[in-house]
């Protein structure tokens, strides 16, 4: 799963709108690696985070408030599950892609 993520985050990252900025980082390579990928956006400050046995972790973070917006864990098992799991932590991220 972690190849389906890391693919996934490529694609986001390059079809970013202006004034959003997003970094993959590959964790150390273990029995189950991971990956995240954290976003800097006006209001907002995100990660995903996933892991080859394919659980994800979402994380939204309201910057005016320091309050949670989005905090939610789950697994994904498919690049269709993924994309199903990760649309509403976009829009809630408030962006949307180009």
């Amino acid at each position: 799963m972690l190849n389906i993520f890391c693919s996934w985050a490529q694609q986001t990252i390059a079809a970013l709108p202006a004034g959003v900025k997003a970094q993959l980082t590959l964790g150390v390579e273990s029995e189950n690696s991971s990956a995240r990928l954290d976003f800097d956006a006006p209001a907002r400050l995100a990660r995903v985070t996933c892991w080859n046995s394919g659980n994800f972790h979402l994380e939204i973070l309201d910057v005016e408030s320091g309050r949670d917006v989005l905090d939610q864990h789950g697994k994904i098992d498919s690049s269709t599950a993924l994309n199903r799991s990760f649309q509403p932590f976009l829009d809630a991220l408030g962006i949307a892609l180009r």
